[in-house]
């Protein structure tokens, strides 16, 4: 998000309870809304250029690495590419009838994580001419093709899971729950699924680290991934000196590309001073939360002021630990080790 984007968001924010979370799947959650806010908070969206289309808002799932290439690891810039899938998605209309938890994801060769659990990935191969490979729930394709052909045949993609969903008469939220599913898709498109599955990679590490291009990048952690007005404010600050943007994880991390390296470790101990998460030893390190007693008429318990306890005693090593306030268990990671639930 640019600077004007984020201050649509904080004042979005003021529209209702003035707190901001991230989710596990880079997005954000403004609580505390009230019934008629529904057009002053598309307004001011609108204006900071949030919203392309409001038909295809809940399917503009697009997960990218927060470096996009400008990591030493990375193979290609990819923010072109994110930003031209997006533009694809938003000008067909047939698909804004995606379903909600449908995933796309861009990798940039470096090693994303979250295209294991994406619907679609265009992921980044060596050589001398860009180029990338379709991988369908997991799975690599024998798809590998150039930058604008690839994205044509993600969109390709998308319509051709549509097209095979309704013929079966179900109503899959993912190619997997799909009948024939990737291997099915894959057919649609002109390809075919190969034996290997896409693996995890480990996470890019919070703190400052070089880029490819000699500035530097500064990752933070906002803990359990809840930003309040105070905490916004902050980061509007301290992006505006730096002259940056800030980009969202699925780790519900934070991160500040392009800084000038002699200005990292500055802005890195300004953002610690400020109360994010910048020690990769930290106990917030795979710990989350719902919203909790106070701000979810569903919750039974305040479960973050249960998890800030548990973080003052846990590792970062520890397994990822999701704590929920009802039975419903909003926010719940795909991949969670430990999960803990409040019961009535």
């Amino acid at each position: 998000m640019s600077l004007r984007q984020l201050e649509a968001i904080g004042d979005a924010a003021r529209l209702g309870s003035g707190l901001v979370e991230l989710t596990s799947r880079a997005n954000l959650q403004i609580r505390g809304l009230a019934e008629d806010a529904g057009e002053p908070l598309a307004h001011l969206l609108g204006a900071g250029d949030l919203l392309p289309s409001l038909e295809h808002e809940r399917v503009r799932n697009i997960l990218a690495d927060p470096l996009a290439g400008r990591h030493p690891a990375s193979l290609l810039a990819t923010d072109d590419i994110v930003a031209a899938l997006d533009r694809g998605l938003c000008a067909d209309p047939l698909l804004a009838a995606l379903p909600g938890r449908f995933l796309f994801a861009v990798d940039d060769g470096g090693g994303l994580a979250a295209v294991q659990r994406a619907d679609f990935a265009l992921i980044a191969e060596p050589g001398s001419l860009p180029r990338l490979t379709l991988a369908l729930a997991g799975r690599l394709t024998t798809l590998c093709l150039p930058p604008r052909a690839a994205v044509e045949r993600a969109l390709a993609a998308a319509r051709t899971f549509l097209d095979l969903a309704a013929a079966s008469g179900e109503r899959p939220w993912r190619i997997a729950e799909l009948s024939g599913g990737a291997e099915a898709v894959a057919r649609g498109i002109g390809g075919r699924l190969l034996p290997d599955r896409l693996t995890l990679s480990p996470a890019r590490t919070l703190g400052a680290s070089l880029q490819n291009d000699a500035r530097a990048a500064v990752t933070v952690l906002p803990p359990l991934g809840r930003l309040d007005l105070v905490l916004l404010e902050a980061l509007l600050a301290l992006i505006a000196s730096a002259g940056t943007e800030v980009r969202l994880s699925s780790a519900r991390t934070l991160t500040l590309p392009d800084v000038a390296e002699s200005r990292a470790e500055t802005l890195l101990d300004d953002l610690a001073s400020r109360g994010f998460v910048i020690d990769e030893d930290s106990g917030w390190r795979g710990l989350s939360a719902c919203a909790g007693l106070g701000a979810c008429a569903n919750a039974l318990v305040d479960v973050r002021a249960a998890a800030a306890r548990r973080a003052a005693i846990r590792s970062a090593d520890s397994p990822g630990e999701h704590w929920s306030a009802c039975e419903r268990r909003c926010g719940l990671p795909p991949d969670v080790s430990v999960a803990v639930t409040a019961l009535s």
